[in-house]
């Protein structure tokens, strides 16, 4: 039988809840014991795949740090399963792997993953991509730049942005396409604001990897654009709006000009340059 490992919480403020699925025992508890000294998180440990998605309907964790490798069912199969329920779908999640090859960390994004981590990694990387994903799951709170979602007597709730046919209700972590609502995880959810904030404005991906991820210095700018994909097919015809811009990154539209666009630079079929 699979053991199951739960630190119990102290009293006081609320602690987030982190759900760690990961094989290898000693890294296991390493992460746990890692992610427990900072007196922030309720960590919760598990070791197999096959009841990783039963224990994030259980316990609905803030976070899950998901092996790939994986007995029973890898890692990428329980984080499809969580995006195409939409009761999980916004759930954070980081994939945790040995598997570095660029092809492995576009399929772990495309999966879903909001973070890939690649082994071996320092407990302090992992703690900042856990507080800044953290960060991203909850923007009505701690989003520095969601500046649409209060107004000046305080009436948050009447806010909303909209661009083209897609509205953003930031209070409510919402959007629609037309008067269809559309499922975002934290990550996309986080993108489509500071795009739609910045209408109009080219935004390189250096600087998108700092304000939504929080990462500094040099990371791979695929992730930025694997989430660019993701949103747009989320977003339908509407994520024509989101525009590739040759050698720098991208923009949000208020419409689509195909003649303009040509002569700017702009290809929207364009994935995957990296800068």
């Amino acid at each position: 039988m699979t053991a199951e490992t739960t630190s119990a919480p102290d009293a006081g403020s609320p602690k987030a809840s982190i759900l760690i699925v990961e094989d290898d025992r000693d890294l296991n508890n390493l992460l746990k014991y890692t992610l427990e000294a900072t007196g922030e998180y309720v960590v919760h440990s598990h070791f197999e795949g096959n009841r990783a998605r039963d224990l994030i309907v259980e316990l609905k964790p803030d976070l899950v740090i998901l092996d790939v490798m994986l007995p029973g069912l890898y890692g990428t199969e329980v984080l499809r399963s969580l995006r195409s329920d939409p009761t999980l779908a916004e759930t954070p999640v980081i994939l945790l792997t040995a598997r570095s090859q660029e092809t492995d960390k576009i399929d772990g994004f495309e999966s879903g993953a909001d973070d890939y981590i690649t082994k071996p990694f320092s407990p302090r990387e992992l703690l900042l991509r856990v507080q800044a994903l953290l960060r991203r799951s909850a923007p009505s709170k701690t989003s520095p730049f969601l500046g649409i979602s209060g107004t000046e007597n305080g009436n948050a709730s009447e806010k909303s942005l909209v661009v083209g046919p897609v509205t953003i209700f930031p209070e409510q972590f919402k959007v629609f396409v037309e008067k269809e609502h559309v499922q975002l995880t934290a990550t996309e959810y986080q993108l489509l604001v500071y795009l739609a904030e910045r209408v109009g404005r080219l935004q390189s991906r250096e600087s998108l990897l700092q304000r939504v991820w929080g990462y500094e210095g040099n990371v791979n700018t695929r992730t930025v654009d694997t989430h660019i994909k993701r949103l747009r097919q989320k977003l339908g015809e509407a994520g024509q709006l989101i525009e590739t811009v040759h050698g720098f990154g991208y923009q949000l539209v208020e419409a689509t000009a195909p003649r303009k666009k040509q002569a700017a630079g702009v290809n929207d079929e364009e994935e995957g340059v990296v800068l």
